[in-house]
């Protein structure tokens, strides 16, 4: 019997969505990442799992389509290692499994240097210092999770939505050095999406806007020009 929630075609598209699913090479890729000893790129990740991929040649919506399972997979397998006192920090650019920090030391995972901090802290997973930091960051963190998780999501984006994605992926990987910087001027994480960003950029533009703000108009022109690479490469925009 269908529930409220699904209608037929709903139920045909999960029942699709599981097939492709079965087609992954699981143990291969379980096995890459147990033999990871740095962070690894997603392209590595998917010629694991499809074998044979050519990525500059697939078009964009069947990548995005096979990128979309490799997530999937990736966020599945974080519970599944959780469970074993393992992390696998989920990034486009920096994968990587490794064990959590004995209890009693901070569980922060700082994904630049692949560590965690793992300070001494006695009430919770964190250290005095990154507790304050974790909110935001694991509310966005959660946020990308679960839209992965959520099967439906695999056919929400179209072709053109898709070339989009795949376009400003590649952006990124050109540019990275200034992607990075200009998360860092709008002081936002990495995993922000884009209604984090624009509501960041709307409150740091009221505060530092030349009209308000006596300063020169250098740390505005910042935050703008950090906003407006962000919106150019950022996926959905």
């Amino acid at each position: 019997m269908i529930s409220n929630n699904f209608n037929k075609k709903d139920c045909e598209k999960i029942d699709e969505f599981k097939k492709r699913l079965s087609f992954i090479q699981i143990d291969e890729l379980k096995a890459f990442l147990f033999s990871l000893k740095a962070p690894c790129y997603e392209s590595e990740l998917l010629r694991i799992v499809f074998q044979n991929i050519n990525i500059n040649n697939t078009e964009p919506l069947l990548l995005y389509q096979k990128h979309f399972i490799l997530f999937h997979t990736l966020y599945k397998l974080q519970e599944e290692y959780n469970k074993d006192g393992k992390y696998l920090h989920i990034h486009f650019m920096r994968t990587y499994l490794l064990d959590y920090p004995a209890p009693g030391k901070c569980r922060y995972y700082n994904e630049h240097s692949a560590n965690f901090c793992s300070a001494l802290c006695f009430n919770n997973n964190y250290c005095d210092f990154h507790l304050g930091k974790i909110g935001n960051n694991n509310l966005d963190t959660l946020s990308i999770k679960y839209f992965y998780l959520d099967k439906k999501n695999f056919y929400k984006i179209d072709k053109d939505t898709a070339e989009a994605f795949i376009s400003g992926s590649w952006e990124i990987l050109s540019n990275y050095g200034k992607y990075k910087k200009s998360f860092k001027v709008l002081n936002l994480p990495e995993s922000a999406d884009i209604d984090t960003i624009k509501k960041q950029f709307k409150y740091l533009a009221k505060i530092y806007h030349p009209d308000i703000n006596k300063d020169p108009d250098k740390k505005f022109n910042e935050i703008n020009s950090a906003y407006d690479f962000l919106m150019g490469v950022m996926p959905g925009v």
